[in-house]
């Protein structure tokens, strides 16, 4: 082999050597292996090292007599991510020869505008240090390295180029393999201890200038007003409008500063069709509905309204988002939205309560589920029915292909619309907070716990055949429940719960011993259990 006079540090990588390299950058990703990419070879020379990266990462195979591209994998070579740089013309000739971009010739005094995920080199052994602290450099927002040096440049930190190489390779946490007569039977043999060393540079947080004066602004403004501060912190509402107004100005600057620099992407020239290197694919007024449209999804999923409403009007407002586009997201509106929800709730309520019973005991049709009623004598009518304390109904918390007990995904949602329905009518002045619902489910997920899970008003017990059996724990808010059914459905007398059990006719006396009996009853009148719309008191609170 003759080495060119414009490269006598030349010594080419051994083809084992160079396979460990190229190798050891792969990542194993859902047990497929791939490569990071785009890649930079910096100190080409004859392609040794490039023609492994060729080999491994991109399945491009070369002639091993004449070096050249196998002619089947010509276009492969074409589209492969791999970049070289060679100093020598003579060997750039051949690495042109042989399928390779070239894309530069001194790597020191190359300015590169790819972002490289990894850059693979053999450097002149001479020159090694300032080499490896280049291709740092280039890497510096996040990315692999692998470089074979001359040993003695690690060891022998003589210069103040090397002791900086050094300093930098520690802050790194590189790793560096000692490995003694490398090239002994080299193409070009020498008696000399290289060093391999592997760095892996964590992605860099990308840096917005625009987030940062954004950051700076508010936190200014926030400063001089120290009691909206305040509710910032605390109300998570009024927190998520600051935030939209901060993406929405963000949005605003991107575009402004797009605008004023686009024409650097376009083609110049008159009568030419603009053809943008870069381009924003949506208009400004279209992305900032889209940005409200996101706001008002995650609205719509904050405890503070996702739990204040029913489930009916959980999905309304979920299909209602496209709509909401057209609407800034702002305290005005919000406050908007959130009193159409107050006016529509006692309805929505009345409806999800009735909707509830039907569901239950419309299921005594089937053997399993017949034992959810109780069939009573109710006024004018012999076909009347209450929910008994044990209720069996449709819901599957299992995944349906490995069998694995997961709540979270499968029944969460149901049981929590059930939960909601029954807290409508437990008058205890307070919201409803699904939180406590959810990390109780959580943690039976996790603990596999499948019977009797205690959740507010019952323990719950899930099957693999797809059925939840329930057993109220608070039977006051049951008997709610099936007094407020029974009424809507004119089943209780017109006198229940206005007079006492004797003042009462007998007729509308023998449906309240058929329904639960007088000491129930009388029960019933001296707690205020029989719920009507203006006793939802939690809605106000």
């Amino acid at each position: 082999m003759t080495t060119p006079n414009d490269s006598l540090d030349f010594y080419p990588t051994p083809d084992s050597l160079a396979f460990d390299m190229v190798f050891s950058l792969r990542e194993v990703k859902s047990g497929f292996t791939t490569y990071p990419k785009p890649i930079l070879e910096p100190s080409a020379g004859d392609g040794a090292l490039a023609r492994q990266v060729h080999a491994l990462a991109f399945n491009v195979h070369h002639d091993y007599k004449t070096g050249e591209v196998d002619r089947y994998d010509k276009e492969k070579a074409r589209s492969a991510e791999l970049d070289c740089i060679e100093l020598s013309s003579d060997f750039r000739a051949v690495l042109k020869k042989d399928g390779f971009r070239v894309v530069h010739d001194n790597f020191l005094t190359f300015r590169p505008t790819t972002k490289y995920a990894a850059i693979v080199m053999n450097p002149p052994f001479s020159a090694g240090a300032a080499h490896l602290l280049k291709a740092l450099d280039v890497m510096q927002d996040g990315g692999k390295v692998r470089c074979l040096l001359n040993a003695e440049t690690l060891r022998n930190p003589c210069t103040n180029e090397r002791k900086e190489l050094a300093a930098k390779l520690e802050e790194l946490h590189a790793t560096v393999k000692y490995i003694p007569d490398a090239f002994k039977n080299a193409r070009r043999a020498a008696r000399v201890e290289v060093a391999l060393v592997s760095v892996d540079i964590p992605d860099r947080e990308p840096v917005s200038r625009i987030r940062l004066d954004l950051k700076n602004e508010t936190a200014e403004r926030l400063k001089e007003n120290p009691e909206f501060a305040a509710l910032v912190s605390s109300d998570p509402i009024t927190a998520a409008i600051e935030r939209y107004n901060a993406a929405a100005e963000g949005v605003r600057r991107i575009y402004e500063e797009y605008n004023g620099i686009k024409s650097l992407f376009s083609s110049a020239g008159a009568g030419k069709k603009e053809n943008p290197v870069m381009a924003f694919t949506k208009s400004y007024n279209d992305a900032i509905r889209e940005l409200r449209g996101m706001y008002w999804k995650q609205l719509f999923e904050m405890p503070q309204l996702f739990d204040a409403m029913t489930y009916e009007m959980q999905q309304d407002y979920q299909k209602r988002i496209k709509e909401l586009e057209g609407y800034d997201f702002s305290a005005y509106n919000i406050l908007t939205v959130r009193e159409e929800i107050s006016r529509n709730l006692l309805s929505s309520i009345d409806h999800e309560i009735i909707k509830l019973f039907d569901d239950w005991t419309n299921l005594h049709y089937n053997d399993e589920y017949s034992k959810n009623v109780h069939y009573y004598n109710g006024w004018c009518t012999n076909s009347a029915y209450k929910i008994n304390r044990k209720v069996i109904f449709r819901c599957n918390a299992f995944d349906t292909y490995d069998g694995r007990f997961c709540p979270r995904y499968n029944a969460t949602g149901h049981v929590a619309q059930i939960e909601r329905v029954l807290h409508f009518l437990d008058t205890n002045g307070k919201p409803y907070n699904g939180d406590e619902l959810r990390a109780v489910l959580d943690a039976a997920e996790k603990s596999g716990q499948t019977q009797k899970i205690q959740l507010h008003y019952f323990t719950a017990t899930f099957y693999k055949k797809g059925t939840c059996h329930i057993e109220f724990t608070n039977t006051d808010v049951l008997k709610s429940f099936n007094l407020y059914a029974g009424q809507r459905k004119g089943w209780l007398p017109p006198t229940y719960g206005k007079k006492s059990y004797h003042d009462m006719a007998a007729a509308d006396r023998r449906v309240v011993d058929s329904y639960e009996g007088e000491a129930s009853y009388t029960d019933t009148l001296t707690r205020h259990l029989i719920p009507t719309q203006s006793t939802f008191l939690q809605l106000n609170a």
